[in-house]
Formats: structure tokens, C-alpha cells, sequence
């Protein structure tokens, strides 16, 4: 047997659709639509239902570590706030009778709205034995 004019039969699929594409790259297009779509649909909700109150940073600490040099203090800073703030300044102080020991300062660089950072500052003196104050002491505003 030899081929006429140089065409063949190709056997037909039955994955495929007419315009040859198979019910796969459906499925996988199906799947991409929907999440474009609904990353859409979430970012015009959020723009619209958004809190715009300012940053609201509160800090809390969460664990003391003795470490070679001193003393760690891991601390959150969590911001309540509909809005980010940047270059967040956190200060610790240690106490003792109003009479400060010793400070200590972090800064965030970025503190999106409703979120938490995790920080760390350091004292030479160990803070379980002073009173320790954890404050936010301004930001910046992108």
C-alpha cells in the first residue's frame, strides 16, 4: 500500500474535541478562570469594605531567653488598624522603682493592617527581675 498525496489517516481521539483540545486543558482552563476570578472579586471586596482607621500597634511580649550577651526578649507587635504602617520604632524599658535600668529598641519595617511581627531586642540586664515596658513609639505611614 502507498500513501496518496501525502496524506494520512490519524487515528481520531476520543479525548479530544473538535478543535483538538483535550477535556484536560478544559478542566486546567476551567480551574484558572476561577481563581483569576475570584482573586478579583476578593480584591474589589476588599477595596471596598476596608477599614481605613490608622494603625493601631500594640506589643506584647511573648518569651525572655537568656542568650551569651544578655538577654533576648521575643516580642509581637500586632496592628489592629485598617491602615500599614512602616518603620515601626518599638522600645523596651526596663524599671525599677521609676528609675530606668536600661532601653532597647526594634524597628519594623512593615506592619501591614490587621497582621502580627514577631521581634526581638536585647538587654544586658536580665528583664525578669525589672519591670519590662514595651511601647510603639511611632511609624510612618506608606
Amino acid at each position: 500500500m502507498s500513501e496518496q498525496s501525502g496524506s494520512r489517516d490519524l487515528p481520531i481521539d476520543p479525548k479530544r474535541d473538535a478543535a483538538g483540545v483535550s477535556r484536560l486543558e478544559w478542566i486546567v482552563a476551567a480551574i484558572g478562570l476561577l481563581l483569576v476570578s475570584g482573586s478579583i472579586a476578593y480584591l474589589i471586596h476588599t477595596g471596598l469594605t476596608k477599614d481605613g482607621t490608622p494603625p493601631d500597634v500594640v506589643v506584647s511580649v511573648d518569651q525572655v531567653l537568656p542568650g551569651e550577651q544578655g538577654f533576648r526578649v521575643l516580642l509581637s507587635a500586632r496592628n489592629s488598624g485598617g491602615r500599614t504602617a512602616e518603620e515601626v520604632e518599638i522600645e523596651g524599658r526596663l524599671t525599677d522603682g521609676g528609675r530606668t535600668i536600661e532601653t532597647s529598641a526594634v524597628t519594623l519595617d512593615f506592619l501591614p493592617a490587621e497582621s502580627r511581627r514577631k521581634a526581638t531586642i536585647a538587654f544586658r540586664n536580665d528583664p525578669r527581675r525589672y519591670q519590662l515596658e514595651l511601647r510603639a513609639l511611632g511609624y510612618r505611614e506608606p
